[in-house]
């Protein structure tokens, strides 16, 4: 049966009505919805798109580039090497929770004759080592080496608070067999902390590394100490001018 003019005018008003109240709940329900930092709008008080402000993820413009202080290494025994790399973070309120490295070994005619690499954590507003120890390099001697972060790697705004942990005993002895430094940690935070990496520098009286070596602790209850020792193969030719201690912990 044919449908009237009259029916056909009556469906395409309701049809318009149904679509124009379609239309408002949907901006009702958009301008309703919380924003997030995942919403590609520049809202709720972000310095860019779903970056700054509220957002953990920090605006690439904000962010200052990793400092490498310095980079040395020591030979171990022959074609082993340990290396160290001294590093700051300029950025006091932004942390990586991974980033990716390589040391770099060159030879005195600029050849790249060996690479190590490894995977760190970064808190906010340090400075630290990056210690590599027993690099294969062979029979090549090498001249200089150079450390290298990744690119375009995604920071976060710190919120966590750190632990406070102390050294506050070093002692050092230089041995006729196994040259040895004694240090006490002290966890003089009320909670316990994980994972805590040790590493120890020897400076010469011109401040340049002389040796490294590096422990780390599995746990410290909150309140507690532990003793901890690093040795050496071989004795020194010159007691360390000075000693530092480098504490790092992701907890």
């Amino acid at each position: 049966m044919a449908i009237s003019w009259a029916v056909k005018k009556q469906l395409t008003f309701f049809t318009l009505f149904l679509l124009a109240i379609s239309l408002i709940i949907a901006i009702i329900l958009t301008k309703l919805a919380a924003p997030t930092c995942s919403d590609n709008k520049q809202n709720q008080g972000e310095e860019g798109v779903d970056c700054g402000g509220p957002c953990k993820n920090q605006c690439l413009g904000e962010v200052k580039e990793l400092l490498v202080l310095w980079t040395k290494f020591f030979e171990i025994s022959q074609g082993k090497y340990d290396t160290i790399a001294l590093i700051e973070n300029p950025n006091l309120f932004l942390d990586l929770s991974s980033i990716k490295y390589q040391f770099k070994f060159y030879d005195k005619d600029n050849v790249l004759i060996a690479i190590r690499g490894g995977e760190t954590f970064i808190n906010s507003g340090e400075t630290f080592p990056i210690f590599e120890t027993n690099v294969d390099i062979g029979q090549r001697v090498p001249s200089r080496v150079f450390i290298e972060f990744e690119k375009n790697i995604n920071w976060e705004r710190t919120g966590k608070e750190k632990p406070q942990l102390v050294v506050s005993k070093k002692q050092f002895s230089n041995l006729p067999l196994f040259p040895r430094l004694d240090a006490t940690i002290n966890n003089k935070s009320i909670s316990s902390v994980d994972n805590i990496f040790v590493v120890a520098i020897l400076y010469d009286k011109d401040k340049n590394a002389m040796a490294v070596s590096a422990t780390k602790i599995d746990n410290l209850q909150g309140g507690a100490s532990w003793d901890i020792s690093f040795t050496w193969s071989q004795p020194f030719s010159e007691e360390p001018s000075s000693i530092e201690i480098f504490l790092r912990t992701s907890s």
